[in-house]
């Protein structure tokens, strides 16, 4: 499984290139076949491949798109086939699944979220908006953590460098504590009040400011799902 992970300086200051040696180093073990980073000031996107397939070796990010969209993506698209017949126009021949991902992104924004199937997290950068997106799959197999203070926000597809890195003191979140126990924290919630997850079927925009969350998808309860029998 690959990991990512990224920082945004909300006030300007550029990236430091230290602090970024240490968010790559603490996700070596997931991703363990390299790494590379996309940086402009003070935006960084990070990504460690963990190859399992020859088609994910040819797999390049960050990854920019014909728009100027900057993505890192971590899953699989089991959907494939369906996505290159409505995006043939857009495609190079045997794209690999970033770049379908991203061309279904230039074409339909967020909407390409509810077309999407497989687990999967996504981190997409807008530069010309300065806007941050981070989803994932509407079961939350894939999981994307964020750490948000005045100044910045770090992400990312592990928790540990968002508590190990900062130097801040964290506070145990009872409501996830008391989840856990029963088997069924809050999907959002992570131990830490300071950092959440992006929930399930949801993802989060995030501007100079307060992240806003937004569905894409919601369960249908009176949706078929299999044959009818009289």
């Amino acid at each position: 499984m690959s990991v990512q992970a990224g920082i945004w300086n909300f006030d300007g200051r550029s990236v430091d290139h230290k602090l970024l040696i240490d968010f790559s180093e603490s996700l070596k073990q997931q991703g363990p076949d390299g790494e590379s980073c996309y940086v402009d000031g003070p935006v960084a996107l990070l990504y460690r491949p963990f190859h399992t397939t020859a088609e994910s070796r040819r797999d390049k990010q960050p990854y920019v798109s014909h728009q100027g969209y900057v993505l890192t993506w971590d899953g699989r698209l089991d959907n494939r086939n369906d996505l290159i017949r409505e995006l043939r126009s857009d495609l190079e021949t045997n794209s690999t699944d970033i770049a379908i991902v991203a061309a279904a992104f230039d074409r339909w924004n967020t909407d390409c979220f509810q077309r999407i199937v497989g687990d999967w997290a996504i981190s997409i950068w807008n530069p010309e908006e300065r806007e941050l997106i981070l989803a994932i799959d509407y079961m939350a197999i894939r999981h994307i953590f964020y750490y948000v203070k005045n100044d910045r926000i770090w992400w990312s597809t592990d928790l540990t460098p968002l508590v190990l890195l900062s130097g801040d003191k964290f506070h145990i979140d009872d409501d996830y504590i008391a989840g856990y126990f029963a088997n069924d924290p809050d999907s959002h919630l992570t131990p830490y009040c300071e950092i959440r997850e992006v929930p399930p079927g949801q993802f989060v925009r995030v501007g100079k400011g307060r992240p806003l969350v937004e569905r894409y998808w919601r369960f249908r309860v009176y949706r078929r799902t299999g044959p009818s029998f009289r």
